[in-house]
């Protein structure tokens, strides 16, 4: 798992360069692909102070894209030079990319949603290729907003790609599942940021989940968030502090406003 140290410039830079790339090459796929993950943020809210993200994420949906097609993703992918270690998943590729003298080896994975008759299976077949069912990322594939976003490729010339990314509500649900999942601080950082920087404030967001509610990954998702930030002592409020003092910012202002603000966004929720 990456340190924080390792979300520099060059690396960011080059992580944006391989998603406009990726969404490029699979065009014909581009309106069954949703942008999760740490991208999120800045592509919702702008770029602005976000840390930005060094892996690129991107959910499939398993419910409209055919499985026999004659070109599928993976040999897409692979084609234009993306590769895979031994140790990788079948749903992971590696582009190397090139920044003056720093060399990037960028994971893009794709990954889908869960679904009830899947029962204990953690992977699912697309397009031939076992695809990992990541918690909360089915909620991402039918609430999204498009967008477009720019980059020069790895290879030289300037693209822009219209995308299809999580919303901010759907990202959440994601983030909430991740922070019960594993350990990364980056998780509590993308909760507060949000929090921070929705453009409707913590009304607008409490209202995008609101509408979410019926749906029990949502509660779920929102109860582990409840867990990580019970406290200004609790990791949520913790994680996230570190990642803003890591760019300059002050700790202890920071660990406060994040327990304050997703208090306030739990307050404007019914959980049991």
């Amino acid at each position: 798992m990456a340190s924080l140290d390792e979300y520099d410039d060059n690396a960011i830079g080059a992580c944006k360069s391989v998603m406009v790339e990726v969404l490029t090459i699979l065009g014909k796929q581009r309106e069954h692909l949703v942008v999760v993950g740490g991208w999120v943020p800045p592509l919702l809210f702008g770029e602005g102070d976000h840390i930005g993200s060094i892996d690129v994420d991107l959910a499939v949906d398993w419910r409209v894209v055919p499985n026999h097609v004659y070109e599928t993703i993976k040999n897409k992918l692979q084609a234009r030079g993306y590769g895979q270690q031994p140790s990788d998943p079948p749903n992971r590729f590696r582009r190397i990319v090139q920044r003056g003298d720093d060399s990037f080896s960028i994971r893009v994975d794709i990954i889908t949603g869960e679904s009830e008759e899947q029962g204990d299976q953690t992977h699912r077949v697309v397009q031939g290729m076992p695809v990992w069912c990541a918690n909360g990322v089915s909620v991402a594939l039918d609430h999204f907003v498009e967008t477009r976003v720019t980059a020069t490729l790895p290879g030289g010339g300037e693209n822009t790609v219209s995308v299809r990314v999580a919303t901010a509500g759907a990202l959440l649900v994601m983030k909430g599942m991740a922070l019960n999942e594993r350990m990364k601080e980056k998780d509590a950082y993308d909760v507060y940021y949000c929090c921070l920087h929705h453009p409707q404030g913590i009304d607008g967001l409490a209202e995008e989940l609101a509408q979410l509610m019926h749906i029990p990954a949502v509660t779920e998702s929102l109860e582990h968030i409840r867990d990580r930030f019970a406290t200004i002592e609790s990791v949520g409020p913790v994680w996230a502090a570190t990642v803003i003092c890591e760019q300059g910012g002050d700790y202890e202002l920071t660990r406060r406003d994040a327990f304050e603000r997703v208090q306030g966004l739990l307050a404007k929720l019914t959980l049991t």
